[in-house]
C-alpha cells in the first residue's frame, strides 16, 4: 500500500470545490497519512465526474489507513484514499458499501507533491462500476456563482409560492421590456435564467439584489 502524508483535504457530499474556493466554515482536514492509488486518465475521469462504486478487495485495503489530525487526538476516516494520474489528484471518501460519496481537491502544491510521487509507483487497475455519470457540473462555474444561482431560484420560488406575482411580473418587464400576464411562463423564463446563467443572468441578480436591499432599508427606516 503507497500511501500519501500531511495534506489537508475538504471532503464535500455535492461538490468538488477546488482549494481556492474554500471557506472555514468547510472545516479542512489535516489528513497524516491517507492510501494513493496511481490510476489511468479515463480511470481517474471516471472517478471525479461520477458516482461509482469500488470492488469489496479495494474497500477493504482501505479500511481505517487514513489517520486525521485534530486538537485533542488522531482520528480515523474509515474508507478513504487518493487518486492521481498523470496530471491531476482527487481525494474520495467511501461508505461501507463502496459507494463513492465525499470527494475532495488538492492544493496546487499537494497536488504537485503527490502527482511526483505517483511517478515511482505502478498504475493500478480499479474494479469499479459507474453508478450515476456526471454528478461534477460541466459547465465551469465558481462556488461563489453557484452559491449566486441557489439563492436567486430560492427568491424565484418563494415568489411564487406567496403568490407576490407582481414582483415576478415586475422583474420579467425590466429583464424583457415586455409585458406578460401567464405567471407560469414568466416564473419558467426567470428560473431558466438563474439555472443556465445566460447574458441575463447578472439582470436578474441585480434586480432581485435591488429589491432585497430596498426591503431591508424599508425594515430599517
Amino acid at each position: 500500500m503507497n500511501y500519501i502524508y500531511d495534506i489537508t483535504l475538504n471532503f464535500n457530499k455535492n461538490n468538488l470545490y477546488e482549494f481556492y474556493e474554500w471557506k472555514e466554515e468547510d472545516d479542512p482536514e489535516f489528513v497524516l497519512k491517507i492510501p494513493m492509488y496511481k490510476v489511468d486518465l479515463k480511470t481517474f475521469l471516471d472517478l471525479k465526474g461520477n458516482d461509482i462504486i469500488i470492488d469489496k478487495k479495494i474497500l477493504e485495503s482501505l479500511e481505517d489507513k487514513t489517520e486525521v489530525y485534530t486538537p485533542s487526538t488522531i482520528s480515523i476516516i474509515r474508507y478513504a484514499c487518493v487518486f492521481a494520474c498523470d496530471e491531476s489528484t482527487i481525494a474520495i471518501e467511501f461508505d461501507s458499501d463502496g459507494n463513492s460519496y465525499m470527494k475532495s481537491a488538492l492544493s496546487i502544491e499537494e497536488e504537485i507533491e503527490v502527482i511526483e510521487s505517483s511517478k515511482l509507483i505502478k498504475y493500478s487497475i480499479l474494479d469499479y462500476k459507474i453508478k450515476n455519470k456526471n454528478k461534477i457540473k460541466n459547465k465551469f462555474i465558481t462556488r461563489n456563482e453557484e452559491e449566486t444561482e441557489k439563492y436567486l431560484i430560492k427568491k424565484l420560488e418563494s415568489m411564487k409560492k406567496n403568490g407576490e406575482e407582481s414582483k415576478l411580473k415586475y422583474i420579467f418587464y425590466e429583464i424583457y421590456n415586455e409585458k406578460l400576464t401567464d405567471i407560469d411562463k414568466i416564473y419558467s423564463k426567470l428560473i431558466n435564467i438563474a439555472k443556465n446563467d445566460d447574458n441575463k443572468f447578472c439582470r436578474l441578480k441585480g434586480i432581485l439584489y435591488l429589491m432585497e436591499n430596498k426591503k431591508i432599508m424599508s425594515n430599517n427606516s
